[in-house]
Formats: structure tokens, C-alpha cells, sequence
């Protein structure tokens, strides 16, 4: 289903007093419609991808069909470049300055978000959108490790996931986490968004 654009949600008007339909918003939306809905806005070209500014409402919309069923999480399965834009927009709702890398040369990264100033950050996350049952393998860990390695300039790498990880993968890198290396399975994701629900917009 291609992505549906905001400004084509909202109420349909019309000079004629006669029949012009109503068309649907957002809020009233299920979740198989809001799931694909546009949320960013590209600001400008970059070398890795595209600079974004997340809008507001369809984010909020989103989250709130999440929190009333964190099960929906696994529809992002079906949309996996809208998972990708959905957490690019959360960390720019965190305050970062972020980057959607392109879809089809990403080197291991989707997303690159950044804090600049004092304590300066530089987070690369990798979005996971798998269906119910299937886990973030070593394998896929090691792999964003050797990005991490690769990106001498990043401070911190993210794997986002809408399930779980392998039960081996925490012992494993137990000694890059929290700081070089952060799991965030969906739990974690969902507690980081509650965290988000209710900051100010830029």
C-alpha cells in the first residue's frame, strides 16, 4: 500500500452545497491505514541520505494505536521503511538532528542521529520491523558491531527492534552495553516512546 500523503487527510470542501464527500481523518484512521501514513517531512539532501523533520500529529497518532495495543508493533513487518521513518522520527522528537539513510545503500545503518555541544552524541541505529516470533540473531548484533567499528565517528550504536533479541546476544557484547551498544527490544522501544509522548515539539 503506498503511503498516504497528510495533506490529503482532513475534511473535503466544496463551493457546492451538494454531496461533497467526507473524506477520513487520521484519528479515525485503523491501524492498517495509520501504520503506512507519511510522518516526515525531508529538509535537505546529505551525503548518507536525507536530513528530516518528523511531523507531529501522525506520530502521536501512531503511538497512541501502540499503546493500546503494543501487538501492532508486529504490523510494521509489512511496512518496513515506515518502521524506519517512524524511529527516525522519534530521535528527532528526542531533540536529535537525524538522518534517514538511503533505503537502498544504508552500510548497515537506517538511522544517524546526532547532538551536537557539549557531550556531543552520534547514535547509528539499524531497525529491526520482524513478525511476531522471530528474534534479532547474533549474527545481526555482530554485523552492526562491525559497523559500529567501520564508523569511527559514531559514538554509540542502537539495534531497534519490534520483538526481541536472542537470549545469548546480552552476553555477549555485556561489555559494550550501555554505552557503545543499546538492545532497545520492544519493550524497551515502548517505554522509550511513553517517554516521548508528552515532550514539546521543537
Amino acid at each position: 500500500m503506498p503511503g498516504l500523503s497528510i495533506s490529503n487527510l482532513g475534511l473535503g470542501l466544496s463551493s457546492s452545497p451538494v454531496t461533497s464527500p467526507v473524506k477520513p481523518k487520521i484519528d479515525e484512521f485503523s491501524h492498517e491505514l495509520v501504520l503506512p501514513t507519511e510522518i516526515l517531512e525531508l529538509s535537505e539532501k546529505v551525503e548518507q541520505g536525507d536530513l528530516i523533520r518528523s511531523l507531529s500529529f501522525p506520530w502521536l497518532e501512531i503511538f497512541k494505536q501502540l499503546e493500546q495495543n503494543p501487538e501492532l508493533l508486529h504490523d510494521f513487518s509489512k511496512y518496513p521503511r515506515r518502521f524506519e521513518e517512524f524511529i527516525a522520527a522519534s530521535y528527532e522528537k528526542d531533540g536529535f538532528s537525524v538522518t534517514l539513510t538511503s533505503h537502498s545503500a544504508d552500510g548497515g545503518m537506517d538511522v544517524i542521529a546526532e547532538k551536537s555541544g557539549f557531550g556531543a552524541l552520534r547514535i547509528i541505529d539499524q531497525c529491526k520491523a520482524f513478525k511476531r516470533g522471530r528474534r534479532v540473531s547474533p549474527n545481526d548484533v555482530r554485523a552492526m558491531m562491525g559497523t559500529l567499528t567501520r564508523e569511527r565517528n559514531a559514538s554509540k550504536a542502537v539495534i531497534t527492534t519490534t520483538s526481541f533479541f536472542a537470549p545469548s546476544v546480552a552476553s555477549e557484547w555485556e561489555h559494550y552495553m550501555p554505552n557503545r551498544l543499546e538492545l532497545r527490544d520492544r519493550e524497551g522501544l515502548l517505554a522509550w516512546l511513553q517517554q516521548l509522548k508528552n515532550s514539546p515539539d521543537e
